[in-house]
Formats: structure tokens, C-alpha cells, sequence
């Protein structure tokens, strides 16, 4: 298999998870049996039933310990067999149908250790709460879009640091770039961070500069 697609999952209900899911089912001019989504359930009682979906591509759920998002994540590479692996959000999606085709047309044009691409932030207005969209052109902060060759991470031992609660992806992404000489960029946008107002980013409006000093 050539991607999988790694999502840790907590309180989000099954409403929230189904546009990921149903963003990667409409990807277009791509192979599914190289794709497979993997979602670990960080030690809730909610589940996620999705019997009656017919998905093209490998779908498995796993539910683990308590052990919080990095511990979550781990368990998701643990689990992991395909030659490279992707984080994504429970609660957000590909924009638009061939974002996957960008992906694997990045991985077939040479290998590479991990990629960094663009991605498109929704956001809000602080006058009108109408929705805005940021694109985040060079990003080496946030989970959202980006790849990683599984063999690299297990060679170098990068894993999510279970101590972390928060901007633990800021850890995880500088070992991921900053161990390795064959790093990629993608300028081309194909992740959506979606709004969520009870998301833990977005429920405090002041959030970023609470934990500004964690994030250094």
C-alpha cells in the first residue's frame, strides 16, 4: 500500500468524522487499493459505525487506551503498513477532489522523507463571523498537510512526544524536517482545516497566546 491515512479519534461524533471519510471517497484518478484510513479511538465510549457506508478504499478503527492525541497518533503509525503515512484531523477534510491525486503524483516523482505542503485554515470573521479562508503558503507549525516516508520516522525514531498536550505537532514536524536531507514542498493546497467551534484551538479565542510560550 502506498498511503495511509492516520486520524486519531476522541469525542467526535460520527456526523463530524464523515466528511473526512466521504472527502477521501471522491477523490478522483486515483488507485484506492493504494489508500487505506486507519481511525484509533482514544479510550471513549463513542463509536463509530459506518457498516452502511461502501467505502473504495481500506478502512479500519482500532480502540485504544486513554493516552491523549500524541499517544493516539503513535498507536495509529503503530498500526501503520503502508510506505507513507499522513495525520489528519477527525474533524476536517480534503477541499477538493483531487487532492489525494496531488499527493500521489508528489510520491511518484521521487521518494522523499516527509513533504510539507500548503493548506487552507477556515476561519472566522471577528466582526460578522463570516467564514474566511487562510492559505498557509510555508508551514512547519501544524499537523495539516504533510507526509511522512513510515520507514524514515521508524529508522530515526520520530515519534509524538506523549507528554505533550499541546503543539505537539510543532514538535513532531521540526524532527520530521529537521532529520533529514530529502525534504519536499508542495505549494499546491490540498488540506482544509476546518472551523469547529468547540475544537480545542477555536473554543478560546486567545488560545494561540495562552499557550504561545508552549509552543517555543
Amino acid at each position: 500500500m502506498k498511503l495511509q491515512i492516520l486520524i486519531p479519534h476522541y469525542k467526535e461524533s460520527k456526523e463530524e468524522v464523515k466528511p473526512l471519510l466521504d472527502s477521501i471517497a471522491i477523490q478522483q484518478n486515483i488507485d484506492f487499493s493504494e489508500l487505506g484510513v486507519i481511525i484509533c479511538n482514544d479510550g471513549t465510549d463513542i463509536e463509530l459505525n459506518f457498516s452502511e457506508q461502501h467505502y473504495p478504499f481500506d478502512l479500519k478503527f482500532y480502540k485504544e487506551p486513554h493516552r491523549g492525541v500524541s499517544g493516539t497518533r503513535n498507536a495509529c503509525l503503530d498500526y501503520a503498513t503502508a510506505d507513507y503515512v499522513m495525520f489528519c484531523d477527525a474533524d476536517d477534510m480534503f477541499y477538493n477532489a483531487c487532492g489525494l491525486y496531488i499527493v500521489f503524483r508528489e510520491i511518484d516523482m521521487g521518494s522523499f522523507d516527509t513533504l510539507v505542503s500548503a493548506f487552507l485554515e477556515e476561519s472566522r470573521d471577528p466582526v460578522s463571523k463570516e467564514p474566511v479562508y487562510i492559505t498557509h503558503e510555508i508551514d512547519a507549525t501544524f499537523v495539516h498537510g504533510k507526509i511522512h516516508r513510515r520507514q524514515y520516522l521508524i529508522d530515526n525514531n520520530i515519534r509524538w512526544n506523549e507528554k505533550l498536550t499541546i503543539h505537539e505537532d510543532s514538535y513532531f514536524n521540526c524532527l520530521c524536517q529537521k532529520l533529514t536531507n530529502n525534504g519536499k514542498y508542495c505549494p499546491t493546497p490540498f488540506y482544509l482545516w476546518k472551523w469547529r467551534d468547540n475544537s480545542v484551538c477555536r473554543h478560546d479565542p486567545k488560545y494561540i497566546l495562552k499557550t504561545y510560550n508552549n509552543m517555543l
